[in-house]
């Protein structure tokens, strides 16, 4: 069939299968709603392309040119897109599902409430893209490039961004339970309503962040470096933090309960008006830190050093509160 009698038809019926297309020119065709399906476009020219609500299907776009391609709302299935240049590509309210984007390059594009599940990331380019909403769980992306990019309230639960760089990322309300963070560098990032519940951060650097509302719930951050960070009413409870490297660091109305920051260095730390009941300081340095307000009911200190440090209105463990927790109910005799 001669390749204008194939847009024609395509034209006609909005479906095309079982063809091999590999290198066609397809730039700034209309295939919006169309079904694709086992089409070889391997290496295809597609720039500019309308691919609007269409429906993909075991289609192989492997090296193809889709850069600006109109693809709003489209569904992406077993799609090859290794290596395909999709800058400035237009993929919002995309689906992609057991896709496969290795070295694909995304830099600038629009994935707003793009969905991901089960693809392949590694070596992608999606720096200074659009990725607000965007949902990518279980998913490796410790190779991805995100440098400048918008992952406002993106969902990544459970995936693998160990040693990411973050550089110049918004990452408001970016949800990261039980992601794997080790390493990752956050210290030119946006970080606002943010939540690492969770997750593992063991030496992440988040020296001299500015954030608000996080969230630490039961992450693990041992050895993470919060130098002259600030938080703002967030919550760290049951958190470990052991080992860190956190001179400097401030926490305003912040709950840290039963947090451990066993042998952390926090010389000159802020902890006014902080919720510090049943935290582990043991072999912390805390050397003139400011503990103004604070709430240290339980506070286990075992060769905490606290030389210079201000203790001005703290509220101290309460006898009957620390009576009542350790009740438990008699047991009846037999």
């Amino acid at each position: 069939m001669e390749l204008e009698q194939i847009w024609q038809t395509l034209a006609q019926e909005r479906r095309l299968s079982d063809i091999d297309l590999s290198g066609a020119d397809l730039s700034g065709r209309d295939l919006s709603g169309c079904t694709l399906i086992n089409v070889r476009l391997a290496n295809a020219r597609l720039s500019s392309a309308n691919l609007a609500n269409a429906y993909l299907h075991n289609v192989d776009l492997s090296g193809a040119n889709l850069e600006g391609v109109q693809a709003a709302q489209a569904s992406f299935n077993e799609v090859d897109l290794n290596a395909a240049q999709l800058q400035r590509a237009e993929l919002l309210q995309a689906t992609f599902g057991h896709c496969r984007l290795d070295g694909a390059i995304l830099a600038g594009a629009q994935l707003v409430r793009c969905d991901m599940n089960e693809v392949t990331l590694l070596n992608t380019d999606l720096s200074g893209a659009n990725l607000t909403r965007w949902t990518a769980m279980h998913t490796d992306l410790s190779s991805v490039r995100l440098a400048g990019a918008v992952l406002t309230q993106a969902f990544l639960k459970d995936s693998q961004l160990q040693a990411q760089n973050f550089a110049g990322c918004d990452l408001t309300m970016t949800m990261f339970v039980n992601a794997q963070l080790q390493q990752a560098d956050f210290t030119s990032a946006r970080l606002d309503r943010t939540s690492f519940m969770g997750a593992q951060l063991q030496q992440a650097n988040l020296a001299g962040t500015r954030s608000s509302y996080l969230c630490f719930i039961d992450a693990q951050a041992q050895q993470v470096n919060l130098a002259g960070a600030a938080f703002e009413m967030s919550d760290a409870s049951q958190a470990d933090f052991s080992e860190a490297k956190a001179a400097g660091v401030s926490w305003h109305m912040s709950v840290h309960q039963k947090t451990l920051w066993k042998r952390a260095q926090l010389k000159g730390s802020a902890w006014v008006h902080c919720d510090l009941s049943h935290a582990d300081f043991s072999e912390a340095d805390c050397s003139q830190a400011d503990l103004g307000g604070a709430n240290i009911h339980g506070l286990l200190q075992q060769n905490t050093r606290w030389d210079g440090t201000n203790f001005d209105g703290v509220r101290p463990t309460d006898p009957l509160l620390e009576r009542a927790e350790r009740w438990q109910p008699q047991v009846a005799a037999r």
